[in-house]
């Protein structure tokens, strides 16, 4: 047998399509970039009542990988009188596996001179999750295809990233 020198190179890659991207400034203004900083987004806030001005969400990509679960990513933007809040969620389900969610959220009230990004990373064991399924609904498992009702399972992130930036007025 000859040597060929073909060399089967295998590149690792993430079957599951995470991300953990949070955004991206084209360019800094003025020097500015977004900061590290200790003010959250005020979450109570924005459930307010308020008129929703515009709101759109646009999946970005979907998979059912192979049967195997599903890796959504999606973004929701809403415009109020108050201000706007963008929503950058990656939903991973491997069955049998485990649940990640990864979220940005990018919030600037209009009239204040930053805009305010967190990253969140949360993820939970695919059992744990099932397992919080109410007893008498416990054979039925098309809860954990609802993104919002896994959401509210999932503990808390156990780091959050929170970052602003200045607005500079044209």
């Amino acid at each position: 047998v000859k040597d060929s020198g073909h060399v089967d190179i295998v590149k690792p890659y993430d079957w599951t399509y995470t991300t953990t991207y949070s955004g991206t400034l084209r360019q800094p203004v003025n020097g500015h970039i977004f900061e590290p900083t200790g003010e959250r987004i005020d979450i109570e806030k924005l459930r307010a009542p308020e008129p929703i001005l515009f709101y759109n969400e646009n999946v970005l990509y979907e998979d059912e990988l192979a049967d195997n679960g599903t890796a959504i990513l999606f973004v929701k933007v809403r415009v109020m009188p108050s201000g706007f809040f963008a929503l950058h969620r990656f939903f991973l389900r491997v069955d049998n596996v485990l649940f990640r969610m990864n979220d940005t959220r990018v919030y600037h009230e209009f009239g204040s001179d930053k805009i305010t990004r967190e990253f969140m990373s949360r993820e939970q064991p695919y059992a744990k999750i099932r397992s919080l399924i109410p007893l008498h609904r416990r054979e039925d498992v098309s809860q954990l295809t609802d993104i919002e009702w896994v959401s509210s399972k999932l503990p808390p992130a156990d780091e959050i990233i929170v970052e602003k930036a200045r607005v500079v007025s044209p």
